[in-house]
């Protein structure tokens, strides 16, 4: 990770690389070549996500500069037409009625090309008084077309904005309130307004309109871009983006096609999507998290002194609680590889710390393992304790006691963990039946449990135990003995008759 940040620093010039330290406050004042740079700068540990985003940071203000400019040319352009509220609901069915009545009868100057041409023609056979006659003719069936061209273009104008800001609206755009009012005036223009008016109030619509499109395709530009830095920040802490990237690229294809409702769809989809794979990874970060607490546990059985381990572990707990993930994964391996180290180096100075660290794994496995296969015969989630007994026995069969001694002690951990939503599931399925009026001999509640094999368990305190007379059979003093305890015997009478 340091010589990646160290190469693209390499790759900077000095103005970037002053860019760079200026974002992130770092002095750089008496540094005079450019390796004193990259050497500030790489001292101060930066990701590489980190780098990138302040050399982004100018093109992003830029583009921020931009879509406010936009803003404030849609606000002089709404400002300079005169207000006008909403129309009524059934005046705007009527009108959107004449507006649908006027697209279907679209003009043509088709025949207007032919006239022209005869006109043109009888002039160079002599015949000007036809051709006067066939161009007034013209003349006049143009005008006439032409006005039923500028109805027709005004209905198309007023429809296509509407749909154009219903869409934008649909797909989470924010359009100015003006817009509503300008399409309103506009319509109303369109049914009985003076040639001006209507003209007027037309540009001003379609002003509106291309600087509202303008506005959403730059914030969705915007939302792309911060996106692709997002999946870059993830990637840097292991997150598998494949999925999400997938969908930018055919986002970024719809975008080209201008469908902007796919095009929001996707990005959101992408979003969506790397969202759930850090989940999966920070779960990942978490485990990991336990199995090098493990590590600093097993170690300090052993005798390895633990302090600054167990000090970073912390700083790499609190670094996951607050979502930096990089940071955490970077102090857990180095602790994960100084106290195995440190481990290892007691076990080679002891040879029989070896051989009693292998029986105590065996032992933890043969307890946790028929627990956690149990637990996942009815639906419980022991994946990683599974996975921690799979990684235990493969490292026994490798001999590399120090692994095999921490993914034990993981894989113990959930077995204990595990107890009582297992307890619950063998209650559920009548694999664990009540025993009435018998307390516990640990707590003394009366919560225990009859279990195969003659084993009695309390599902309040954990305490197990076998009986070693009938099932269901409690001691005198009203406390079932427990397993492995020997208890007096009776005191046999002296005399003739001893039964």
């Amino acid at each position: 990770m340091a010589n990646e940040v160290t190469s693209l620093l390499n790759e900077l010039t000095v103005s970037k690389l002053k860019a760079v330290a200026e974002d992130h406050d770092i002095d750089v004042s008496s540094c005079r070549h450019k390796r004193d740079y990259v050497q500030r700068i790489a001292s101060k540990k930066l990701t590489e996500h980190q780098i990138r985003e302040s050399l982004d940071r100018p093109a992003r203000a830029s583009k921020d500069a931009e879509v406010s400019t936009i803003k404030k040319e849609i606000e002089t352009i709404a400002d300079s037409r005169s207000a006008l509220s909403e129309l009524p609901e059934q005046q705007r069915v009527e009108i959107s009625r004449h507006i649908d009545e006027t697209m279907g009868m679209r003009p043509t100057f088709f025949n207007m090309d032919a006239m022209t041409e005869a006109a043109n023609n009888r002039m160079i056979v002599g015949d000007y008084v036809e051709a006067i006659r066939i161009n007034r003719e013209e003349r006049i069936g143009c005008l006439e077309s032409f006005s039923a061209f500028q109805i027709y273009s005004a209905a198309v104008s007023i429809k296509a904005a509407e749909l154009l800001f219903s869409k934008l609206q649909s797909e989470g755009g924010k359009v100015d309130p003006a817009v509503s009012t300008a399409l309103a005036e506009a319509k109303k223009a369109f049914i009985d307004g003076p040639p001006r008016r209507r003209e007027g109030a037309i540009e001003t619509l379609e002003a509106l309109a291309a600087k509202s499109y303008s506005a959403f395709t730059k914030n969705t530009e915007k939302e792309e871009e911060d996106l692709k830095g997002l999946l870059a920040d993830y990637e840097s802490f292991g997150v598998r983006t494949e999925e999400a990237r997938r969908y930018v690229d055919i986002a970024s294809q719809a975008k080209q096609s201008r469908n902007l409702s796919e095009y929001a769809r996707l990005l959101k989809d992408a979003r969506r999507s790397a969202e759930a794979a850090k989940g999966a990874r920070a779960g990942e970060i978490g485990s990991t998290y336990h199995i090098v607490r493990s590590a600093v546990a097993e170690a300090k059985e052993v005798g390895v002194n633990t302090e600054s381990a167990e000090s970073d572990l912390e700083k790499a707990k609190e670094s996951l609680d607050d979502g930096k993930f990089a940071e955490a994964i970077s102090l857990m391996a180095s602790v994960e590889r100084a106290v195995d180290f440190a481990h290892l180096e007691q076990i080679r100075s002891k040879a029989e710390l070896e051989v009693s660290q292998r029986n105590k794994v065996a032992v933890s496995m043969s307890r946790a393992e028929p627990v956690l296969m149990e637990a996942a015969s009815y639906g419980l989630d022991v994946k990683e304790g599974l996975g921690s007994v799979g990684a235990a026995r493969v490292a026994l069969g490798r001999k590399d006691t120090v692994n095999a001694a921490k993914y034990a002690r993981r894989a113990a951990e959930i077995a204990d963990g595990i107890e009582k939503p297992l307890d619950q599931k063998r209650i559920e399925r009548g694999v664990m039946t009540r025993v009435d009026e018998v307390k516990c001999g640990k707590c003394g509640e009366k919560s225990i449990y009859a279990l195969p094999n003659d084993a009695r368990k309390c599902i309040e305190c954990g305490h197990s135990f076998s009986l070693r007379g009938e099932p269901g059979t409690a001691h005198p003093s009203g406390v079932v003995p427990q397993a492995g305890v020997q208890q007096p015997e009776k005191e046999k009478k002296k005399g003739l008759f001893r039964w």
